[in-house]
């Protein structure tokens, strides 16, 4: 029997190493982060693990900075199937000053059935449409949800959509200890997991856990508000391919289910 210590990964050695040493200079405050244009890195981490203490990315109240004012609001019914499993709230925030603005959503989910597997819709991401040459930085507010925002990116591929499969890096071998580091220090340290989405720049993914009756442990019926602050030189408007949902969390992806939806979209 082999009873030496596995050895971590490089990249997740030096993370880990990072991560543990007190003082760092990647300690962050709370609030809004911003997220990768290029490289290989895609995700960024908030609170994978819904931690109470973690503040990453989180913001106090809505839209998290002062100085923008409210500008537009809409609410639509999210349906499936001809079955309504809930409602998009969807808000714009424009600051006074230059054409930077806020685009928040929340997504509030019902216990209703829509296909035949009996279940209610479980919301694994949520993307936004984004200007491509603009800068995005992301945060949320908790709100009336009890669960946190896992993870943001710049990417139309969510949780098990990157091949081979993933299990949200949660399980990885060495990825918990990494995030507990970071945990221990607040470190906004970038997904360290061994697969990476494919960057597509044009969108936002919001990695969440949204599901009014989940099957195993802790349900939130709504998500949190997911914030997004860019440029939109044009203003904004309404667009029908806007916003995604996806639910993938199932071994099969001819199981995964996802809806398009119309939302305000950066022009």
């Amino acid at each position: 029997m082999n009873l030496r210590k596995p050895r971590l990964p490089p990249r997740l050695a030096v993370a880990l190493a990072l991560a543990a040493t007190a003082g760092t200079p990647w300690a962050a405050s709370p609030g809004f982060v911003t997220l990768s244009a290029d490289g290989e890195r895609v995700m960024t981490r908030c609170n994978p693990r819904h931690l109470a203490a973690q503040q990453r990315c989180r913001v106090a109240s809505l839209p998290g900075e002062a100085g923008y004012t409210l500008v537009a609001s809409r609410s639509s019914a999210v349906v499936k199937n001809d079955v309504v499993i809930g409602q998009l709230l969807d808000r714009v925030w424009k600051r006074n000053s230059d054409a930077s603005f806020i685009f928040g959503l929340q997504l509030q989910l019902n216990a209703n059935a829509y296909d035949l597997t009996g279940l209610s819709f479980n919301a694994n991401d949520v993307f936004r449409q984004v200007r491509e040459d603009k800068a995005v930085a992301i945060a949320y507010y908790p709100g009336s949800a009890l669960k946190a925002l896992k993870k943001a990116g710049r990417t139309l591929q969510g949780l098990n959509e990157v091949p081979p499969v993933d299990d949200d890096d949660e399980d990885a071998a060495g990825v918990a200890a990494v995030d507990a580091a970071a945990d221990a220090h607040n470190e906004p340290i970038d997904d360290t997991g061994p697969r990476r989405p494919l960057r597509n720049n044009g969108w936002v993914d919001f990695r969440i856990d949204a599901n009014a009756a989940e099957p195993q442990g802790l349900s939130s019926a709504h998500s949190p508000w997911l914030l997004v602050r860019t440029k939109a030189p044009a203003g904004y408007s309404v667009r029908p391919f806007a916003i995604r949902l996806l639910s993938s969390d199932f071994p099969d992806a001819s199981q995964f289910t996802e809806l398009y939806l119309s939302g305000y979209q950066p022009d």
